[in-house]
């Protein structure tokens, strides 16, 4: 078990070290772009045509990138006086049931982002003329990536469960 939690660890870590660039990147193109289109319309009256379809796309994969970090980092929401009340055991069985409730749910998450990935794929941004697409390809991507944190999260719990237990 200690050999696959190690393996599961160093994956979910890889991918979550490339999520915090990409979003880093993605986030800061979106800042950078919007700041530089408000200068060139407000300032200099030369509006930057395809800054808002950019921007919009940057500021989604962003969003959805920065998800994966907070979920793997376990900064969602929890009610720690539950946690308190119900004690270690309690916390360890209740965190695995999640996992796995999360497993299922990135799964039809999964499945269907793509179906609905695959049915916008044909209509394009009319600026940029790149396939509306790439807008839900993020919903897709961060469901493997949860799926993958939530199969590391749900080891680690049952890991920590065996040691509570004895």
């Amino acid at each position: 078990m200690n050999r696959v939690l190690g393996v599961l660890r160093a994956l979910s870590d890889g991918i979550d070290r490339v999520v915090r660039i990409a979003t880093i990147l993605t986030a800061g193109s979106f800042a950078t772009l919007v700041f530089v289109s408000v200068l060139t319309r407000y300032v200099f009256s030369f509006p930057i045509i395809w800054s808002q379809e950019v921007s919009k796309l940057l500021f989604i994969w962003s969003a959805f990138l920065a998800t994966t970090v907070a979920y793997r980092q376990k900064s969602h929401i929890r009610f720690e006086f539950i946690n308190e009340m119900i004690g270690p055991r309690g916390t360890a069985i209740t965190d695995a049931i999640l996992y796995l409730a999360g497993l299922a749910l990135f799964a039809i998450i999964f499945v269907h982002g793509i179906a609905f990935t695959r049915i916008v794929w044909p209509t394009v941004f009319p600026v940029i003329e790149l396939s509306q697409g790439w807008l839900y390809v993020p919903v897709v991507a961060t469901a493997v990536i949860f799926w993958i944190h939530s199969v590391r999260l749900l080891a680690e719990s049952i890991s920590e469960l065996r040691t509570v237990r004895s």
